[in-house]
């Protein structure tokens, strides 16, 4: 019998053209997330014993997410409202959710956790019952770790804004610790299947930009255009975006970083965008430029150079064994005057690299107010943000341009793939 063999060829997984539907089939594996939450638990449990740690307490909506598998709105996602909180210890999470219907939705919703318990639930504005609810609140957490055998071990906490609850925890002898080293290294590098949501995160993102510039015309309001986006990007699967950055004409020079306002744009406005959303609990993180009419002024076109060459004389420079601080160096001699990160030794996110994950900004961060004395080591499979803004003080205008990208074995996959104007380049 003649059997014919035939060589699968090497695919090149990271490669954001190479990516999976987004619903569920029976003919293809695409994203198994059973095995992605397992991966990051296992991961967060590991990190925490690495620091020394006996549990986790997470409050933030994307650390829960991160150690559990569950999905919270983003009203109570990762603003500070504690509604519900989780503690993961070596065997495993334990959910405190809000008590009710979320309790209730938790419990079917998400049963590889199985041990899902009624939050003690309060707000700052709790006035005298307030140390009576934290009093429940560290009772409920010192539960779960007698129960556990690490009642006598550090608990990492990932909120130091939680003040009360932390004291309420310290009142009743328990050693409280910073936990976010533990659960940054936990989520600094990218399992392929979170690389995968990410391709996809971006694919709505791109869609939300082509939006925005079929509609931008004269005449059209901020929000109008943010409107717009904002029903692509909702039509296609995303979660909620926490924050779309929008500044058009001369609210670009100075860069005003708020969100889109009932602005009238004109006819030859810059218009920079940043689109920060959210698919199935991972971010996107970039800016693109738009002029209204299309038809750039030659110092447009040299703004968006600026920005487009330093952005891309750090990509040039990353790759698996680079430090951060290298990478900051080449923005030394193009710092925007609105940045002055080296000279002020702070940071001022003009001229920045982040990760981008659970949340939009992660580890590794790449700056001129601290990377060249503290660098951290790029490795693969980070996933990062570079941004940079090109405007000096007296221009009528400026730009700004981010790229996300996968860490590869050779430098870097640009998952930010919604192309340039070519009318920047002309």
């Amino acid at each position: 019998m003649f059997i014919l063999e035939q060589k699968i060829p090497d695919i090149n997984v990271m490669d954001p053209k190479r990516m999976y539907g987004t619903n569920a089939v029976d003919y293809d594996i695409r994203i198994d997330f059973d095995s992605l939450r397992k991966k990051r638990t296992n991961r967060a449990i590991e990190m925490m014993k690495k620091h020394g740690l006996g549990a986790l307490l997470c409050f933030t909506g994307s650390k829960i997410r991160y150690v559990s598998g569950t999905y919270a709105a983003l009203s109570k996602g990762d603003a500070l409202m504690l509604y519900r909180y989780c503690v993961l210890t070596e065997d495993g999470p334990v959910l405190f959710e809000t008590p009710g219907t979320d309790f209730i939705c938790a419990k079917k919703a998400a049963p590889w956790v199985t041990d899902i318990r009624p939050a003690q639930v309060w707000k700052t504005g709790a006035g005298t019952a307030k140390s009576m609810m934290t009093k429940k609140f560290a009772q409920s957490v010192i539960q779960v770790l007698e129960e556990h055998g690490v009642r006598k071990e550090k608990l990492g906490v990932d909120e130091v804004g939680a003040w009360s609850a932390y004291k309420a925890l310290m009142d009743e002898g328990v050693e409280v610790v910073d936990g976010t080293p533990a659960l940054d290294d936990a989520v600094i590098i990218k399992f392929q299947e979170e690389l995968e949501i990410l391709k996809q995160a971006c694919a709505i993102a791109d869609a939300g930009f082509d939006t925005i510039e079929r509609r931008l015309r004269p005449g059209i309001r901020e929000n109008e255009l943010c409107g717009a986006c904002a029903n692509t990007l909702y039509s296609l699967g995303s979660e909620g975006f926490v924050h779309m950055t929008f500044a058009s004409g001369g609210d670009t020079n100075p860069f005003r970083r708020w969100g889109p306002t009932d602005k009238i744009i004109r006819y030859g406005d810059m218009v920079i965008i940043d689109l920060i959303h959210r698919y199935n609990g991972y971010w996107t993180c970039f800016y693109r430029n738009f002029v209204c009419g299309g038809k750039p002024t030659k110092e447009q076109k040299q703004l968006h150079q600026e920005t487009y060459d330093s952005v891309y004389a750090a990509i040039r420079k990353i790759r698996p064994g680079a430090k951060t601080s290298e990478i900051a160096e080449v923005w030394r001699e193009k710092e925007s005057w609105e940045s002055q990160d080296s000279k002020l030794k702070t940071v001022s996110l003009m001229q920045f690299g982040h990760g981008v994950g659970t949340w939009d900004h992660e580890p590794p961060y790449i700056t001129l107010a601290y990377s060249p004395e503290h660098p951290v080591e790029i490795r693969k499979n980070m996933y990062l943000a570079i941004e940079t803004y090109a405007g000096k003080w007296g221009q009528r205008e400026g730009a700004r341009l981010e790229e996300n990208m996968a860490v590869t074995d050779n430098g870097v996959e640009i998952y930010s793939m919604y192309p340039l104007p070519d009318y920047f380049f002309e």
